[in-house]
């Protein structure tokens, strides 16, 4: 069971001073009236022995934005995070969106017995180096594309991307053969147990090949081999890196030369990537590099750039589609034909609110996935 005091000191919550920052900022109490994160504070901190936990914790987006604004540095998500293993510990029933398909994946994922076949997508002309140390981490994008296939969002174009960008950069790396998921959304739900089992399965996986670099294109996956793993898995010294974190160097270097396009677009940025990871502005200087391409900034960016909605496949519901509705609004006041962002999972969410009904006013923006895009570009 979860130390309910060691997390709260851990957490610094009791800095929470009322001031109500987190609230005002909070994307999910705007269209919300009965979410407030102060009031999940307090609750929580009158917690005893057998009382049950908010049901309002499974409403955060985890997007971090209360932190940013935080003058005290109060680690709110974390906290929301150990209520909800506190939760699931005591019982708890989620309600599951698409049928709680990706939990079970991640569940399935788990057995070590079971070998994956998750590459099947990879085109013949991207080369691997077998005997290279380090890995591109592909992460759930064939599974998402199949999942949501009505969305048509085709996510795993974005990896294929990723992997022409690195072999156009000379970069050697080769696939994880039997590569599972990172597991996030799982850390996200306070499902520590089905975490910690994924995360494990990939560490043997890792350590059998020995594998010393990762390289991926998904935030999520960075910021979780990154910075989660280390916590959970023992002797964890693996270097982690985002493709961003790759291609940026060499354009800035002069290195890499990418073709032209005459298109305006906007850049989103992810939750996990941004606040979370703190890669801001390599994309952005990535896509910079494309020379007629015009970079508008969204009224809310960088730091302050609101969250696509996303939960980890649970209670996702009206409020998150009027903030997805929100993002997407933000997109085309810029004037932009194309919004990009880094993250599948985005992609996902929004392209979803597109096709919800009386969503023509945001339906006409066209969403890619940055590697995708500068990936059809390069020159020879």
């Amino acid at each position: 069971m979860i130390d309910l005091a060691h997390v709260i000191r851990e957490t610094g919550i009791r800095l929470c001073l009322d001031c109500g920052k987190c609230t005002v900022v909070c994307p999910v109490a705007k269209y919300d009236n009965d979410f407030n994160p102060r009031l999940i504070v307090q609750n929580a901190l009158r917690l005893t022995g057998g009382d049950v936990v908010d049901t309002a914790i499974w409403s955060c987006l985890s997007c971090n934005l209360c932190m940013e604004r935080c003058n005290y540095n109060v680690k709110y998500t974390d906290f929301i995070r150990a209520l909800r293993y506190k939760a699931l510990q005591e019982g708890a029933k989620l309600e599951y969106n698409h049928g709680g398909i990706l939990q079970t994946i991640m569940h399935i994922n788990s057995n070590r017995d079971i070998k994956v076949a998750k590459h099947s997508w990879l085109p013949a002309d991207v080369e691997l180096d077998e005997k290279s140390d380090t890995i591109f981490f592909v992460g759930c994008a064939p599974y998402f594309d199949i999942i949501f296939s009505d969305l048509e969002t085709r996510l795993v174009d974005g990896t294929i991307g990723a992997l022409r960008l690195l072999n156009h950069t000379q970069s050697a790396f080769k696939l994880l053969s039997n590569e599972r998921c990172c597991g996030r959304d799982l850390l996200l739900i306070g499902d520590l147990q089905g975490f910690s089992d994924l995360a494990k399965v990939n560490a043997s996986e890792v350590s059998k090949k020995n594998i010393s670099r990762i390289i991926t294109s998904c935030p999520e996956c960075y910021y979780t081999l990154k910075v989660d793993y280390p916590k959970y898995i023992e002797n964890w010294d693996v270097e982690v890196i985002h493709i961003s974190e790759v291609l940026a160097p060499l354009i800035a270097e002069g290195q890499l030369q990418i073709g032209e396009i005459n298109k305006k677009v906007t850049y989103h940025d992810p939750c996990t990537l941004g606040r979370y990871s703190r890669i801001f502005e390599q994309p952005r200087l990535i896509l910079s590099a494309v020379d007629g391409l015009q970079l508008f900034e969204m009224s809310d960016n960088r730091e302050r750039s609101l969250c696509c909605g996303a939960s980890p496949w649970v209670y996702c519901g009206s409020t998150n589609k009027q903030i997805q509705k929100e993002r997407l609004a933000q997109a085309v006041a810029t004037d932009a034909e194309i919004m990009i962002t880094a993250c599948p999972k985005c992609q996902i969410h929004l392209k979803c609110a597109q096709k919800e009904k009386n969503s023509d006013n945001v339906a006409s923006i066209e969403i890619r996935d940055m590697c995708s895009f500068v990936s059809e570009l390069l020159l020879p």
